[in-house]
């Protein structure tokens, strides 16, 4: 890690009321000599007006944070100026020019690791927190950034020490050729303790790990179904391409969606029916794509023509289980919106008179409802469950050579089951692993 100070947009583009900038190093005293003409007092809020050498660039509060009590652990500076992105970029242009360098994406939390103020779990929970699609990624999210995975990790990583000195112990001492059998019944129970504690920790990261994937809905069905006006009314905007011609629809097009605080991906598929268009076949294939990465199906139809053979083959040939039907332009046929649970799960609705669409969030948030997470979930990556699970068999080896007496071969287990539990941490990771990691945070962060 270089000495160089680094700044940083720190708030989303576009316009608002505040814009944040920030700004790193070993120290600062200098660059805010430059751009303040000024000293500050550490944690004290600071209204300043920034000045170049002609114009005032901005009136701004300035907060200063001396290291190491800072986020980064290195001197800080956090600039609250007004939100008008050409403001914050004029700002940013003149501390690049007095001497600090633009940041690399997560080159805050990078740093932050470096200094040891936070660990690799918790560096990934700040991604996590803020990529957090609903309150409960939130709260799994800001468990690990609390410390709390790096706390259990912690817990069975001392226990598993404790079992190598334990078994390095044995080995040491070769004059002890037979080993009471209550010294590897106690060993083997500690291993079994260990591994139940592991155990609770997989689970809940398990949880976790199914929380930070955005749940995806995909609409599907015959072209002029009225998928895109469906999605429009979700929406409440123009969104997709509306028309009474079929097959308006070429490409898989994916929105964004928030109900009652929970963040969904919906996507507006082609229109399914049998083609020669060399594109239209494309946009099939791609909502077939679409279809087999989704949480959940609806599938449209018009109710004036009802559910067609074409329609349940379709379902059929491409084993969609988890679907709903809807059924829509009950304008057309008298019918009133409702959820019709008698058989497969319908809902009928009409985006034209824009009725029954509240049935449409409620069948979406019912998913949310049913997820039952723990209050000690962890917002866990792919990464982290396969070194636990890495850990988890090795520790299991162990205990079969304990059984068979092979304690040299129970030490390296146990030294590994010790270096996977380990790098979920950070304590033993290489660049390439660290770099990936860092360079999918957004920048400012």
């Amino acid at each position: 890690m270089n000495n160089e100070a680094i700044c940083a947009i720190a708030t989303p583009l576009g316009s608002s009321a505040l814009g944040i900038i920030r700004v790193s190093g070993p120290d600062l005293s200098l660059l805010i000599e430059k751009v303040f003409s000024r000293t500050f007092e550490d944690r004290k809020a600071t209204l300043v007006n920034i000045c170049d050498e002609k114009n005032i660039l901005d009136q701004s509060i300035v907060i200063y944070y001396k290291s190491p009590r800072s986020y980064t652990g290195e001197d800080m500076l956090e600039i609250i100026c007004h939100g008008n992105h050409v403001v914050m970029n004029t700002i940013l242009d003149f501390l690049v020019k007095s001497g600090a360098r633009s940041a690399s994406p997560g080159e805050f939390s990078e740093r932050a690791f470096f200094n040891n103020k936070i660990n690799l779990a918790q560096a990934e929970a700040v991604s996590d927190l803020i990529s957090a699609s609903n309150k409960k990624a939130v709260k799994a999210a800001q468990n690990s950034l609390s410390g709390k995975f790096a706390s259990e990790i912690n817990l069975i990583s001392q226990d598993i020490l404790s079992l190598r000195a334990e078994v390095e112990s044995v080995i040491n001492f070769p004059e002890d050729d037979d080993v009471p059998d209550i010294s590897v019944s106690r060993i083997k129970k500690k291993v079994d303790e260990t591994l139940l504690l592991l155990s609770d920790v997989i689970k809940n990261s398990e949880e976790g790990a199914s929380l930070n994937q955005r749940k995806t809905y995909v609409f599907v069905g015959q072209p002029n179904s009225g998928k895109s006006s469906l999605i429009n009314c979700l929406l409440r905007k123009d969104a997709s391409i509306v028309s009474n011609h079929a097959g308006t629809t070429r490409d898989a097009i994916v929105y964004e969606l928030n109900i009652n605080n929970n963040i969904v991906n919906i996507v507006d598929t082609a229109g399914i029916h049998e083609t020669s268009d060399d594109i239209e076949k494309e946009g099939i294939l791609r909502a077939i794509k679409s279809i087999t990465n989704s949480d959940k199906v609806f599938y449209i139809v018009d109710h004036s023509k009802g559910i067609t053979n074409a329609d349940i083959n379709f379902i059929e040939k491409n084993k969609i289980e988890n679907y709903v039907v809807l059924f829509n332009k009950i304008d057309l046929t008298g019918k009133s919106p409702i959820i019709d649970n008698s058989d497969k799960k319908n809902v009928y609705v009409s985006a034209k008179k824009n009725l029954g669409i509240n049935l449409i969030r409620e069948t979406i948030e019912k998913d949310f409802s049913s997820d039952r997470i723990s209050e000690n979930t962890y917002l866990a990556r792919r990464r982290h469950l396969e070194l636990l699970d890495k850990a988890q068999i090795h520790l299991k080896e162990s205990k079969k050579n304990i059984t068979h007496a092979s304690f040299d071969f129970s030490a390296e287990e146990l030294r590994l089951a010790h270096m996977a539990l380990s790098s979920i941490l950070g304590q033993n990771s290489d660049e390439d692993l660290l770099n990936e990691i860092f360079n999918s945070f957004c920048i400012g962060k």
